[in-house]
């Protein structure tokens, strides 16, 4: 068996493993208020920018606030896109560079809602 042959075997044992199911929901707990976070930023937007053009009727009046409302969201992004898969320990929403915000796991096919069924 060469080094590759060995690691695939090594993951493969361990992608079997039985795990907890306190430990999945609690997993899940978590990447579903980190995905909430995400929303709530993303939802708040327009309000925001709605207020703010009444109150300072310009454009370029309303450019801070978008732009901390846009560093605000690159956090939140991360702090989502960093949540871990409590069953395969990857990062839920992120494979390689690609993050996509589907409702399983990219790596184990784990539902958001995983917890809520029997299926693990």
């Amino acid at each position: 068996m060469d080094h590759h042959e060995v690691e695939v075997a090594a993951a493969a044992a361990e992608a079997v493993q039985p795990v907890d199911p306190a430990e999945i929901a609690r997993g899940l707990a978590v990447v579903r208020k980190r995905r909430w976070c995400l929303w709530t930023v993303l939802i708040v937007y327009l309000p925001t920018m709605y207020v703010t053009q009444k109150i300072t009727h310009s454009f370029n009046g309303s450019m801070p606030v978008f732009f901390i409302w846009f560093a605000v969201l690159l956090g939140v992004m991360f702090y989502s896109a960093t949540a871990r898969c409590p069953r395969c320990r990857n990062y839920y929403h992120m494979h390689g560079m690609m993050l996509l915000y589907l409702r399983k796991c990219l790596h184990c096919q784990l539902p958001i809602s995983g917890d809520k069924s029997d299926k693990y």
